[in-house]
């Protein structure tokens, strides 16, 4: 039995009959392309909620534990497709994971719980911020983009594709967690401004 394909060519349609057998035509397309990925992106994204409104099963926000070392920080738009910023990610000084089928918010943590540098040089430091995006995207970031608004917790309404359960972000949307200790540092360097600016008022 001959090949299903046996000929690839890029030869007119007209030249066609001077061959043994009928050429196979490809087209070929320099990859990456943003504007497939992002179509595809978004129509993955649409499926998805479709699935969501049909089994009337909207995925909840996960609190991880205290041992992850992260805290739910909240729902934030993608900056990629926003004015002035060059297309940049609003977690764009990191590293990202891509886990189709398997990505669930532990997995996200756990990924981002390395890889930033240390003071040893070392990649074992955590990053500051972990976002999912579109159900099965994982990005890390020592900081989140200023022009990244914060959105209602429902917005970010895309199930992880390894949990179901759990908010993974949505069409240009991040679940975002944040490390419990920069956390505190945010929360002490607002009690510093507070009592500031008492003082301020009592002199």
């Amino acid at each position: 039995m001959r090949p299903l394909v046996s000929h690839v060519s890029l030869l007119p349609l007209s030249l066609s009959f001077l061959l043994p057998n009928p050429p196979v035509l490809l087209f070929l397309f320099p990859f990456p392309v943003p504007a497939l990925a992002a179509a595809q992106q978004t129509e993955r994204a649409i499926t998805i909620t479709a699935a969501i409104k049909r089994d009337n099963a909207a995925p909840s926000i996960f609190r991880p534990p205290s041992s992850s070392g992260y805290v739910y920080y909240g729902c934030y738009n993608e900056t990629t497709e926003l004015p002035d910023t060059a297309g940049v990610r609003a977690l764009h000084d990191g590293t990202n994971l891509v886990q189709p089928d398997s990505m669930t918010v532990e997995m996200c943590l756990d990924f981002c719980m390395t890889g930033a540098g240390d003071a040893d040089g070392g990649q074992t430091g955590r990053f500051q911020f972990a976002g999912l995006e579109y159900a099965w995207e994982c990005w890390c970031g020592q900081m989140l983009s200023s022009m990244s608004a914060k959105l209602p917790d429902a917005a970010c309404n895309l199930p992880c594709d390894g949990n179901t359960t759990q908010a993974c972000g949505g069409s240009l949307k991040l679940t975002v967690y944040m490390a419990g200790a920069a956390i505190a540092r945010i929360a002490w360097s607002a009690g510093l401004a507070v009592m500031g600016a008492t003082l301020f008022a009592l002199l």
